[in-house]
């Protein structure tokens, strides 16, 4: 189930793509995976021979996450690696940078170039990175710096104030196994990545009639801006006469 080369890219094709060495009429593909024969068919796995990792199925290169990252100018330079969030792997990026930034504004960037599944769920803003004592980069202080990023999420609780933001949060806190979600709980800051997000879209769609792309996680990553979009946007979207509280009634 593999293609036979690159397409237009002949150059990668030819290093990727080598005759077999058991059989020239035969081709091999050059994985990236790092391995050794311990006896007569059977191969230990013992890595990776480049930076790329497995976040929940896909194959990634943090290095061009990194590019687009240093592309949005207040960014001098980032890193970005896999951390382990309740045995979970994610992606955390680390930004060099002297200027205070919006998370969602850098999210929506990098939607413009990236699959959704390779944007970072964490983000640590820092004016220098960590080094060694030889001068390297520490990226074992890095990946402490990632419990940092707790304070980027709003530790104030807000309960949702109408039917909408209540089934949201219902919604979302049943994907994420995560209670109580405030209405201004951002979702990648609390757990949530491309695979959840893709989860919350369907049951939303499911149980509210309601279509939300993708794309609008990265605009509007919390229920209060959710909600206001579905307001907006959503004609249709009516709530149910349950939901609104009864009237009062004044004797005439």
């Amino acid at each position: 189930a593999l293609a036979s080369g690159y397409h237009n890219q002949p150059e990668m094709t030819q290093e990727k793509f080598k005759p077999s060495f058991l059989d020239e009429t035969k081709t091999l593909f050059r994985t990236g995976d790092l391995g050794k024969q311990t006896a007569p068919g059977i191969i230990e796995f013992m890595g990776r021979k480049d930076n790329q990792v497995k976040v929940n199925g896909y194959r990634i290169d943090p290095g061009e996450i990194e590019y687009q990252l240093t592309r949005y100018a207040p960014i001098e330079r980032a890193i970005v690696l896999p951390v382990q969030v309740n045995n979970q792997t994610q992606l955390s990026a680390y930004c060099q940078t002297d200027k205070t930034l919006e998370i969602a504004e850098i999210r929506e960037f990098l939607a413009k170039f990236l699959p959704v599944y390779m944007i970072p769920s964490y983000f640590i803003f820092l004016k220098q990175f960590p080094l060694t004592r030889h001068g390297k980069l520490d990226l074992h202080s890095l990946r402490e710096l990632r419990e940092t990023g707790k304070s980027l999420v709003n530790s104030n609780y807000v309960a949702p104030r109408n039917y909408l933001e209540s089934n949201l949060v219902s919604i979302w806190e049943k994907i994420l196994s995560k209670h109580p979600i405030g209405i201004f709980d951002n979702f990648f800051e609390i757990g949530g990545h491309s695979l959840l997000l893709s989860r919350v879209v369907t049951r939303v769609h499911k149980e509210l009639n309601v279509s939300v792309k993708l794309a609008d996680f990265f605009k509007v990553p919390t229920i209060a801006g959710l909600a206001t979009l579905i307001s907006q946007t959503q004609y249709n979207y009516q709530e149910p006469i349950s939901a609104i509280p009864p009237q009062k009634s004044y004797p005439m």
